[in-house]
């Protein structure tokens, strides 16, 4: 209770306040501007059915999308209303595309509609916001200004210059205080007051002046793409690299060796020959290992048995206490069991590295969506996904890529907690 209050003392003296009274101050004259070029677009747009003035009409629309586009720039800064804005369509050649791609555009049509109904919003942002507040300006300095009009009418002979409601005034310095007294009430309800068509306006420019929900979703899968297609090359040159260096030269040196065994056969030297050849089976074991350990880097042979029994041996050769706890109903989709498995491995490891942890936990569970994947431990904390090339940026983008969410939660100091979201499929 106490926090409220100091929280609705403090309210009109914050930053915020006072960004929010610029947007406001601002509201009346690009509500007004907005108005000009939706009549503008409309007008034209009823005239152009005459096809003379037809290819004006996309001119008119580029400027109702700069306004839009003025709308977010604005917001970013004043509201802290990050919007990204929305995609054009793709232009056919000549001068039937441009036009088929300036008056079939959703986006420019959204911009129109935003600022129609920012006319009236704009209006009343202005009179709430900014004419509020000058209104509590009035009350708070009314004693200066009652003073210096009753200077101005003595002077002048003139009348009681004093405010008056229903027979009372305020003609006196007690009764002017009780002014003050009424602004200081005002003044800490104007904030509150001001955000109301704030709110409605925040509503209205995500949904009019962003990306629409199919091409949030288009934007998404494109980038998802060209994650997949990365992520594919990566794998590829690490496979291939993994091949030759490993396997590939081994299995040179053992064609040598069983080369040289087969010589000295010719040459009447069976000892030398037999021990080219154990040095040749040796050699085999361990390329099959390398082969192994290619595979299991690819798909872990423990998944075979499950995600439950994949995460506890994952957890015993962990470099790290580790415990596991698998909550799950029913077995996911391969996929979806090979993304936690890699992901719980690539965690552990950065918390055994960079984290310094003593001791980590894995749970998974079932969530809204499919499946949630917890690691946490209790190493130094403090990791970001910001940093380029940082390990937990690229597994972030790797479960983008599986239509997930990776989230973060280390403060310094720790404990780190890495949540992965992903659609059981």
């Amino acid at each position: 209770m106490v926090r409220t209050i100091r929280r609705a003392l403090r309210a009109p003296f914050t930053a915020r306040a006072w960004r929010e009274l610029l947007y406001s101050l601002l509201s009346a004259p690009f509500a007004l501007l907005g108005l000009a070029a939706v009549l503008a677009t409309c007008l034209l747009s009823i005239l152009s059915a005459g096809i003379i003035l037809l290819p004006l009409l996309p001119l008119l629309l580029a400027a109702d999308r700069a306004l839009a586009a003025a709308y977010r720039g604005i917001a970013r800064p004043l509201l802290g209303l990050e919007i990204e804005a929305p995609p054009r369509p793709p232009r056919a050649r000549g001068l039937a595309g441009w036009l088929a791609r300036n008056l079939t555009d959703a986006a420019s049509w959204r911009a129109v509609g935003y600022l129609a109904i920012r006319f009236p919003l704009g209006m009343l942002q202005f009179l709430l916001g900014f004419g509020w507040w000058l209104y509590t300006l009035f009350f708070l300095l009314y004693p200066l200004m009652w003073q210096l009009q009753r200077t101005t009418a003595k002077s002048g002979d003139g009348g009681n210059p004093a405010l008056g409601v229903a027979g009372f005034r305020f003609d006196t310095w007690p009764r002017s205080l009780i002014m003050v007294a009424f602004g200081v009430l005002v003044l800490l309800v104007w904030p509150w007051v001001q955000r109301l068509p704030l709110a409605l306006d925040r509503w209205l420019m995500v949904r009019l002046l962003g990306p629409s929900a199919s091409q949030r979703r288009l934007v998404q899968l494109e980038q998802t793409r060209e994650l997949a297609i990365t992520e594919a090359a990566a794998t590829l040159r690490r496979i291939e690299r993994d091949l030759h260096d490993g396997p590939q030269a081994h299995m040179i040196a053992l064609g040598m060796r069983l080369g040289r065994a087969e010589s000295r056969l010719a040459g009447g030297d069976p000892e030398k020959a037999a021990e080219l050849l154990a040095e040749a089976r040796a050699e085999t074991r361990e390329i099959v290992q390398e082969l192994r350990e290619l595979v299991r880097g690819i798909h872990p042979p423990a998944l075979d048995s499950g995600l439950e029994s994949a995460l506890t041996t994952l957890a015993a050769r962990a470099p790290l206490p580790t415990t596991v706890r698998v909550a799950v109903t029913c077995r996911p989709q391969a996929a979806v069991e090979t993304m936690l498995y890699f992901a719980a491995a690539e965690l552990l490891a950065n918390a055994a590295k960079h984290g310094e942890a003593k001791e980590a936990a894995i749970a998974v569970l079932e969530s809204e969506a499919g499946l949630r994947l917890l690691v946490t431990d209790d190493g130094r904390g403090g990791a970001t996904l910001d940093a380029a090339g940082s390990g937990l940026r690229g597994l972030a983008e790797r479960v983008r890529v599986a239509d997930g969410q990776l989230t973060l939660d280390s403060p310094p100091g720790g404990p780190t907690t890495v949540t992965v979201e992903l659609e059981r499929r």
